[in-house]
């Protein structure tokens, strides 16, 4: 995984349900799990986590 990892989408164009589609869930011991709410099966398990804001 890159340290340099970037977004390139355009926040203004992201509007409040698109930010609502995503949730994190801290399920112990420092690991974490991102889902799509939309899409049960898309989810990424991760023991770093860092915010979105952080990383621009």
């Amino acid at each position: 995984m890159s340290t340099n990892a970037t977004d390139d989408t355009d926040d203004a164009a992201v509007d409040q349900g698109e930010r609502e589609r995503y949730a994190e869930l801290n399920i112990g011991d420092e690991e974490y799990v991102v889902y799509d709410r939309e899409n049960h099966q898309a989810w990424i398990q991760s023991t770093v986590a860092i915010a979105a804001e952080d990383i621009r």
